[in-house]
């Protein structure tokens, strides 16, 4: 009996034993872990969904918040430094333009990188113009520019790149000038952007505005191709200024180099004949032309009758008198200088009386003539806040002769002692032979000229 009782005990014993040993066998311990791992992993995937979208949206928000903030800081830096470029703290101001441009450099936000180039901008523009001898840090800061928008495809950065470049091309030689041009224009010439037309178009201009003087006929060459980018659009809107410019120029060259010039005058009586400036300028350009052969005092006389309101606010004579200073033939040189002469006293209201000089009489051949009949595009001073202000348009540099009286009136003519000695002129002859008239900057002002287009004002 206690045998089979012992036995029985064992027997359950083993069965115990053995039902331990399938669970924890580990084939079933694996399984059971996988099992456990995937319920695990279903769960944490599962809370992952429902709190990821919650996390992006803060992180967004986060972005978002930190940008508008850092825009908002920044036009207050930018105002800053404004106030102090007006009360003459360059050097402060600069300082507050390399913060802007460290906040702004690396960011992708394009209203922070607008701020950027800005700042770039209107450092190199201090440099350029308020710090003698500082034209490499000029430079750097338009590179600045450059090298951020080099390879980009955005169309608004484009226009800041080409900027940055035509600011720096106004710090190095003419040659290096011109390359620049060259550059721009075979690199964004196929541009379907208008903007970037626009700017394809004035720096061919610009371009043939270096040239004149220098190579007239090829001037002549990069003009033509203005002209024909405007009849290639078959174009029925208003007429560019650009196209009226390359037009009226080329007839001015046309007289310098002895070409024909029919095909321009056409163009001017087609393209432009509702414009103030046609017939008087047309006018003008042909009594030069013909006063080459003949007496043009008819000629003259009813053009003063025709257009004795006119005051050539947006030409200059610099070519012509140029081109009369060439001229070999005594007779024919005093001839045309007498009525390019005219035509000057004409733009500045001086009295006839003053008609009958020479032009150029001693002034060398390389004297300077870089200056456009109409404004150059790029003369003007880089504006500050250009990118910042969208509301605000650049200002237009437009050349005067220089040794002429700006603005003067008939009533300024003949005051002081104008009636008391009839032989002494008012208004000393800039082409005599007189060097205290002669006009010659300081090294310090006639580099920003050439920078610029404009001399600095000595009273600011």
């Amino acid at each position: 009996m206690n045998k089979l009782i012992l036995f029985i005990f064992s027997v359950i014993i083993l069965i115990t034993l053995g039902f331990n040993f399938l669970n924890t066998s580990p084939t079933h311990s694996k399984m059971t872990t996988q099992e456990e791992h995937l319920k695990t992993s279903k769960n944490e995937v599962s809370k992952k969904e429902e709190t990821t979208p919650i996390k992006t949206q803060i992180h967004i928000k986060r972005i978002t918040e930190t940008d508008s903030t850092l825009n908002d800081e920044i036009k207050l830096l930018l105002k800053k430094a404004e106030d102090l470029l007006q009360d003459s703290k360059d050097e402060e101001a600069i300082k507050l333009y390399n913060l802007i441009i460290k906040k702004t450099a690396k960011s992708n936000d394009p209203k922070l990188l607008k701020h950027f180039v800005t700042a770039c901008m209107s450092k190199g523009y201090i440099y350029q113009i308020y710090l003698a001898n500082e034209n490499d840090m000029a430079i750097e800061a338009y590179n600045m520019i450059i090298d951020k928008f080099e390879k980009s495809d955005n169309i608004e950065f484009i226009q800041f790149y080409i900027d940055a470049k035509l600011r720096l091309s106004y710090l190095l030689p003419d040659d290096e000038k011109i390359e620049i041009y060259n550059e721009l224009v075979s690199k964004f010439e196929k541009s379907n952007n208008h903007h970037i037309q626009e700017k394809i178009e004035s720096m061919l201009i610009s371009k043939s505005f270096q040239l004149m003087g220098r190579d007239d006929e090829e001037a002549m060459r990069v003009l033509d191709k203005v002209i024909e980018r405007y009849q290639d659009k078959n174009a029925t809107m208003e007429l560019p200024e650009n196209i009226s410019f390359s037009i009226l120029n080329n007839i001015e060259l046309a007289l310098i180099t002895n070409n024909d010039s029919e095909t321009y005058v056409d163009l001017a009586k087609k393209l432009m004949s509702n414009s103030a400036d046609t017939k008087p300028l047309l006018d003008m350009l042909e009594i030069l032309k013909n006063s080459q052969d003949l007496n043009q005092d008819e000629a003259f006389e009813t053009w003063k009758d025709e257009h004795k309101d006119y005051r050539f606010e947006n030409w200059s004579f610099h070519e012509v008198e140029r081109w009369a200073y060439r001229i070999e033939d005594k007779e024919t040189k005093e001839r045309v200088s007498k009525y390019i002469n005219a035509f000057i006293n004409q733009k500045y209201n001086i009295p006839d009386k003053y008609s009958n000089t020479t032009v150029y009489e001693n002034v060398p051949d390389n004297y300077n003539t870089t200056q456009m009949s109409y404004p150059d595009p790029y003369a003007s001073q880089p504006s500050t806040d250009v990118y910042y202000n969208d509301n605000q348009e650049n200002e237009v540099y437009t050349p005067i002769e220089e040794n002429k009286v700006e603005n003067a009136t008939q009533e300024e003519i003949y005051q002081n002692d104008i009636n008391d000695s009839k032989d002494e002129e008012i208004y000393a002859d800039p082409y005599e032979n007189s060097e205290s008239y002669v006009y010659e900057p300081d090294p310090y002002a006639q580099e920003i000229y050439e920078a610029t287009g404009e001399y600095p004002n000595p009273y600011e």
